[in-house]
């Protein structure tokens, strides 16, 4: 199978490129590097760049993560989590090829006293949910045969999220402060990846529409119990040299542009139910990332 990986540079494109299977031809793609570069804000790029590549399937990891940016640039979030995942459904429909898009649990909002499940109300609080819920919304007005993952709390051992973010302070002897009221399923990159393609090889030959289901850590916590883990785990194995104080904080106390989801937990039984694959617990994930802390996908 031809596979075309959109956003290959990023954090979860480089998990998915590490642990592509024997047997897939993995072609990669990122603005300005990959074995096809390309802009997917420019309709006549992109186009070409497909029509000339000509995937069996394309996998999108490209996305606007910055929550908070979102706020002020709500059009740039749109065109990258809304009108990217349209354009690549709108080419795999007139193809017959099958597409893998990500969405987020900021699609919901409340608490349903239970994990989120696939078909449950979506009620988005911020300009990020609302653009990855219209997303999702084009994927299924495209009529494709496409894979829309909805995942949470996404971290790994590279820059630029909230466990690596943390360990450097951690690193550094700097107590930490961290919600305690919002709890969720914390997801590493690198078990995100290895279950895309067990999606991919297992359930993409027999898909006939757009199908949503959720892969996530498999569990739920708070992110400060979630940090409280990490620091006591990077102490252990030496990622940082000792323990430093992790206090719970409420929500209200850490003012962010954005409002977060209090319950961000996801049922992810579709997806066993699909594949048969017991989907790793937060912990263990957690003990994965940090093992490979000196050495991250590159």
């Amino acid at each position: 199978m031809r596979v075309l990986l959109i956003g290959a540079d990023g954090q979860l494109g480089r998990h998915l490129r590490a642990c592509a299977p024997d047997g897939i031809e993995l072609i990669t793609s990122s603005r300005q590097a990959g074995d096809q570069p390309c802009d997917l804000c420019d309709e006549h790029a992109w186009r070409t760049m497909l029509d000339r590549v000509r995937p069996d399937a394309i996998v999108n990891a490209a996305a606007w993560t910055a929550v908070d940016g979102a706020e002020d640039e709500p059009d740039l979030a749109f065109q990258l989590n809304r009108d990217v995942p349209a354009r690549l459904a709108g080419w795999c429909s007139e193809h017959d090829a099958v597409l893998l898009t990500y969405s987020t649990d900021y699609v919901f909002g409340g608490h349903p006293q239970r994990a989120w499940r696939e078909d449950d109300p979506t009620r988005p609080d911020s300009v990020y949910g609302h653009s990855k819920l219209a997303g999702e919304q084009a994927v299924t007005a495209s009529h494709a045969r496409a894979f829309v993952v909805r995942t949470a709390w996404v971290y790994s051992a590279l820059a630029g999220n909230f466990l690596s973010a943390i360990l450097g302070r951690a690193a550094r002897g700097e107590n930490l402060r961290v919600v305690s009221d919002q709890i969720g399923s914390p997801t590493w990159a690198g078990e995100l990846a290895r279950a895309s393609w067990v999606l991919i090889e297992k359930r993409a030959a027999e898909l006939q529409r757009v199908e949503t289901v959720h892969i996530a850590g498999n569990g739920a916590m708070s992110w400060h119990e979630f940090a409280q883990q990490a620091v006591a785990q990077a102490a252990a194995t030496g990622v940082i040299g000792r323990e430093v104080e992790v206090a719970p904080i409420a929500s209200a106390d850490w003012p962010q542009k954005a409002q977060r989801p209090a319950w961000s937990v996801l049922d992810c039984s579709r997806y066993l139910q699909w594949t048969g694959d017991e989907l790793m617990d937060i912990e263990t994930s957690l003990t994965g990332c940090l093992a490979q802390w000196a050495s991250p996908p590159c």
